[in-house]
């Protein structure tokens, strides 16, 4: 099984990226707690791998949504999403004697050229299990960045020394983040 970008896009050093997608017929592609954390076990390694830096990510029951930056010159963003859904994929399949296709179609992949979007697209992902009523804050949910971010857990996917670089200082971050009054006016 291989996985496709949705277009060509510049994979070139520090470029952002937005990649999304979901399941098949809208299906789950989580089915319980475990898969969760084995598809972030897999995104750590992979990152790591490929040297892509991960600056926002959430993982929900039937899609996710990571946002991250590209390191190297290589086509390491390509490389990444393939080898961690090929992983996952085959994961799933084992476990639960599933066969044929899980995601929909093909990778979604927006570059995110505009810095002053980043804080947007964070608080966008970050807000997924709230607007979904899977949860009442952002760190209410378990399978985001939300809580490493706002400092309640010590997560390892997520540099955030550099995430903060995109706000004034930390306790922005955190306010910005956490305010429900604050809307997204943009659709990522």
């Amino acid at each position: 099984m291989h996985f496709i970008m949705d277009k060509p896009r510049p994979y070139y050093k520090n470029t952002y990226h937005h990649l999304y997608n979901r399941g098949a017929n809208k299906a789950l592609i989580f089915y319980e707690r475990e898969n969760y954390l084995y598809f972030l076990r897999k995104m750590k390694f992979y990152s790591d791998k490929y040297k892509i830096k991960i600056l926002s990510y959430c993982l929900m029951p039937n899609h996710f949504h990571i946002f991250l930056k590209q390191t190297t010159d290589e086509l390491s963003i390509s490389l990444f999403i393939s080898s961690l859904l090929n992983s996952y994929v085959k994961s799933i399949n084992k476990k639960y004697e599933h066969s044929g296709t899980l995601f929909e179609g093909k990778i979604k992949n927006k570059h995110i050229q505009d810095e002053s979007y980043f804080v947007w697209i964070i608080k966008y992902i970050l807000e997924n299990p709230v607007k979904a009523n899977l949860a009442d804050s952002i760190c209410d949910w378990d399978f985001s960045n939300a809580k490493d971010l706002i400092g309640l857990r010590k997560g390892k996917l997520t540099d955030i020394k550099y995430v903060e670089s995109f706000f004034q200082s930390r306790e922005s971050m955190i306010e910005f983040l956490m305010d429900k009054k604050i809307k997204v006016p943009y659709e990522f």
